[in-house]
């Protein structure tokens, strides 16, 4: 049993070491973006997942690509059409797009990684989920220089998309405990 607890605990300091060096020359002073909403996936499916969330990282990770690649491009008017019309997600998203820009500050290649999604309610042209997620990276690119994007918190939060003729939008986005 010794031998196990050794390798037990030589595996922790493994892990700790690597979370260390990793936090190494991660663009500290880049701000990092609000957790509005998700970004590109490295999708993972919670271990409840019977195939139906599936489907979800998929339409979560195909709005998260159009996401990135208006944030990516500095296009406000690409980020606007997708949410849902007054979606005080929307707006947000497209003011902090805004804030940067004025900056002179674009983000690119945002990625986010998803722990976990459940599916809270699901009917034709609608999903209500709880997303565990975090922006896991990017890059920041200010008067010619490109920085790595640290990694975000963890975040829960309920996300409702709709569906429309161009694709999934989110009416709404907030954060939440747990």
């Amino acid at each position: 049993m010794t031998v196990w607890r050794a390798v037990g605990l030589a595996l922790c300091g493994v892990l700790v070491a690597l979370a260390a060096w990793t936090g190494r020359g991660t663009g500290r002073d880049a701000p990092a973006p609000a957790p509005a909403a998700p970004a590109t996936h490295v999708a993972r499916a919670s271990p409840a997942d019977n195939g139906g969330e599936l489907g979800v990282l998929a339409v979560l990770g195909s709005w998260d690509r159009r996401r990135a690649a208006a944030w990516s491009a500095g296009d406000a008017e690409a980020l606007r059409r997708l949410y849902v019309a007054g979606s005080r997600a929307g707006r947000a998203d497209v003011r902090l797009l805004g804030e940067y820009a004025a900056s002179g500050t674009r983000l690119r290649r945002l990625t986010t990684q998803v722990f976990a999604v459940d599916v809270l309610d699901r009917a034709p042209g609608r999903l209500r989920l709880r997303v565990v997620d975090r922006v896991a990276g990017g890059e920041v690119v200010r008067a010619g220089r490109v920085s790595a994007l640290r990694s975000g918190p963890v975040v829960t939060r309920r996300v409702e998309l709709v569906r429309r003729a161009a694709g999934w939008q989110v009416r709404r986005s907030e954060a939440v405990g747990g």
